[in-house]
């Protein structure tokens, strides 16, 4: 089931940490540049991008290349 994250939160741009790795949290989200899906940083539910850049579940993410990747805070609406 696909859920549009967009539909049900704010999302306002986010500075990567000073090391240039990308931040984490409750309210980080990852957008893919490639197919603009949105998933959460720390994911506790199964969930990927479409082109397979971003998957996440269990706690944990994995990303394949962190250079596409737009990290956003996100809000409730």
């Amino acid at each position: 089931m696909k859920v549009d994250l967009r539909k049900i939160y704010r999302f306002d741009p986010v500075a990567r940490n000073e090391d240039g790795s990308l931040p984490k949290g409750g309210n980080v989200y990852y957008e893919c540049d490639e197919c603009k899906v949105i998933v959460a940083s720390v994911s506790h539910i199964k969930a990927a991008c479409e082109c397979g850049n971003v998957a996440g579940g269990g706690g944990a993410t994995e990303i394949k290349e962190p250079t596409k990747i737009n990290p956003l805070r996100g809000t409730l609406k």
